[in-house]
């Protein structure tokens, strides 16, 4: 497996961006210190909207899902990794990217994965925008494909593949939920319920606080150096997409 430059990393450097916003709204510094992923997008350029990359920012996914949490950390995480090694070295390029989902769009959190890689690459499923007079290059609808009925595969061991429209080359992420730390328990979802009932006690709710967003931070500190957390497939090449 070849490694790439962490693009995520380098370009909000180089672009001046800070990927924080001011003043925070946040009480869990996780959300805002992730560094965004920069993307460039030809539809905004060719609309007069934008001359250079874009960031987009873990903050905008939170809000988006409606919470930080374990999937939509690996899910922001696993379209990181996919864009670095399908663009080595550059800039991906929004719209340009068809997505093969492991699972059905209903089928556990499968559908929560896909709209944070959605709002990240813009490939979108049968809602997205289907081009219009700017013709099959600009369109964003079904280059998300979910399957058509629940393939019933572990959720560590489904395999989000990536392709570029341009090149025709591909990787694929696996992401072995599994691994994050501290591990979930029963004591832990029966807290939950309390917590969302409003019968947990402060001791309690703020324990299992810490968890539920320990459990994130343990994602994003371990992406790149724990082995067998995301684990990616050598990139291969497919004739170009008509």
């Amino acid at each position: 497996m070849r490694l790439v430059m962490s693009m995520s990393l380098l370009l909000p450097l180089l672009l001046g961006f800070s990927g924080k916003s001011e003043p925070s709204v946040w009480t869990r510094e996780h959300i805002k210190d992730v560094p965004p992923i920069m993307m460039k997008d030809p539809f905004l350029e060719l609309l007069g909207q934008t001359d250079k990359p874009i960031p987009y920012t873990y903050e905008e996914a939170v809000k988006m899902a409606g919470h930080s949490c374990s999937a939509v950390a690996g899910a922001w995480t696993i379209t990181r990794k996919a864009l670095e090694a399908l663009f080595p070295g550059e800039v991906p390029e929004r719209g340009r990217i068809i997505v093969e989902a492991p699972g059905a769009e209903d089928e556990g959190v499968v559908g929560v994965f896909g709209e944070v890689i959605t709002y990240v690459t813009g490939a979108s499923p049968g809602t997205g925008f289907p081009g219009g007079p700017f013709g099959k290059g600009y369109r964003r609808r079904d280059l998300l494909r979910y399957k058509e009925e629940p393939t019933h595969t572990p959720l560590k061991e489904m395999v989000w593949v990536f392709r570029r429209l341009d090149t025709g080359a591909e990787v694929g992420v696996r992401y072995d939920l599994s691994m994050v730390r501290p591990v979930g328990t029963p004591e832990h979802r029966a807290v939950a319920g309390k917590l969302a009932r409003g019968e947990a006690t402060p001791e309690e709710a703020a324990k299992w606080k810490e968890y539920w967003n320990g459990r994130v931070r343990f994602i994003f500190k371990n992406a790149d150096t724990l082995k067998g957390f995301f684990t990616l497939t050598e990139p291969g090449a497919a004739p170009p997409s008509e």
